[in-house]
């Protein structure tokens, strides 16, 4: 995964994450990085502020959830204070004919200009007069850009009643998400989640190599494809027997055609302790979404009989996982939320305590169930997302 700036740069008490997903990004990073995020900040919806203790910054490498990743250097109490910090910092990266950008989330455009200008006044005092400012559509160099565009980019934000800015150090590995997204020989349908959420989900469920993941709404594989790239062992059920060869066929094309590393089965995710022979897996990934398609908003009532039909089989399959998870493991499991024409929203609620499971909540960050999703582009059922975790 690109480090844009050396990974010791992220060894800082304050790191802000630019977010794809929201705040289920925010789990994401606190679950990756573990008891090292010791308090969790939301200054816009873009943006998080982690302050950590002592970790190393290759975890970041495992994010998918966040687009860029950057050291607070510079807090100011103004858009006009001098940047003497960032600049001295940018100095040492920078040479005569670099590119550099400053990426503003949730900041007013007069402030963010001027932020810009004094960026270049601390840069050009400082001998550096040919630095080429690049000016990106809406005042964000996107992640990708970063690495094409060999530039140096600074995020920007509202903190603390003035601004916070950072250098990128760190973007996620895109082309590859991409290419598992567009290259796999079987396609996904519309509704199906990108390979940048199905690999945060797999990242929540904390795995380590070789141990096993089970998505027993497996569909075409794509959480069983993000799960095989990070080495783990899988195993996917699913009610079709099309879709279970076409997860094979995904799963055969990701590892480069051994099948040694997955088991894809046609089952009812309602009987998986039968299935499995009493078998535990270390860890479960799955979005039932069992509804019928819309073609716009419904009405209220009818999305909450909707979800009230397709709880039950929902209820019934999170019965069926808690069998089979391991003492240690979690259960990582997405919810639709339906968009409704009287402006509402509709989603279910899964208890898992008279089943022996409790939410899971890392570190000092506080979770509210189902966390969800921010910035998706589908229309009328977005998602929302459960974790559990055996109660010890």
């Amino acid at each position: 995964m690109p480090f844009t700036l050396p990974p010791s740069l992220l060894e800082s008490d304050d790191i802000a994450l630019i977010l794809a997903f929201g705040k289920l990004s925010v789990l994401e990073a606190c679950s990756v990085l573990g008891g090292a995020v010791q308090r969790a900040e939301a200054p816009t919806e873009r943006v998080s502020a982690l302050h950590v203790g002592r970790y190393s910054p290759d975890l970041l490498s495992e994010l998918s959830g966040s687009h860029k990743c950057a050291p607070i250097v510079e807090q100011l109490e103004s858009a006009s204070s001098d940047q003497s910090v960032l600049a001295d910092l940018l100095e040492d990266y920078l040479d005569v004919k670099s590119n550099v950008a400053m990426s503003g989330y949730g900041i007013p455009e007069d402030e963010y200009e001027e932020l810009v200008r004094e960026m270049l006044d601390g840069l050009r005092a400082r001998g550096l007069r040919k630095v080429r400012l690049l000016r990106p559509d809406g005042g964000e160099l996107l992640s990708e850009q970063v690495l094409t565009r060999k530039a140096l980019d600074v995020v920007a934000f509202p903190f603390h009643g003035g601004f916070a800015l950072g250098p990128t150090a760190w973007v996620p590995d895109s082309a590859s998400l991409r290419q598992r997204g567009t290259r796999r020989p079987v396609p996904y349908p519309d509704i199906a989640m990108s390979p940048r959420l199905a690999r945060t989900l797999v990242n929540l469920a904390g795995l380590l190599p070789g141990q096993t993941l089970l998505d027993p709404f497996c569909g075409a594989g794509t959480i069983l494809v993000e799960a095989c790239s990070k080495t783990l062992r899988c195993l996917g059920v699913d009610s079709r027997a099309s879709r279970v060869q076409n997860a094979r066929e995904n799963l055969r094309w990701s590892g480069g055609g051994a099948e040694a590393g997955y088991d894809i089965r046609k089952g009812d995710a309602r009987e998986l302790p039968r299935m499995l022979r009493g078998t535990k897996v270390d860890g479960i990934v799955t979005e039932p979404l069992l509804l019928p398609r819309l073609d716009a908003r419904p009405k209220t009532a009818t999305a909450r009989a909707m979800i009230e039909e397709s709880a039950r089989i929902y209820n019934d399959a999170l019965a069926s996982m808690a069998e089979c998870i391991r003492p240690d493991g979690r259960i990582v499991m997405v919810v639709p939320v339906v968009q409704t024409m009287d402006g509402d929203e509709v989603t279910l609620t899964l208890e898992g305590r008279s089943l022996g499971l409790r939410l899971y909540q890392p570190g000092p960050v506080g979770f509210e169930y189902p966390v969800r999703l921010s910035f998706e582009s589908t229309r009328w059922v977005r998602r929302a997302v459960y974790v559990f975790e055996p109660r010890s």
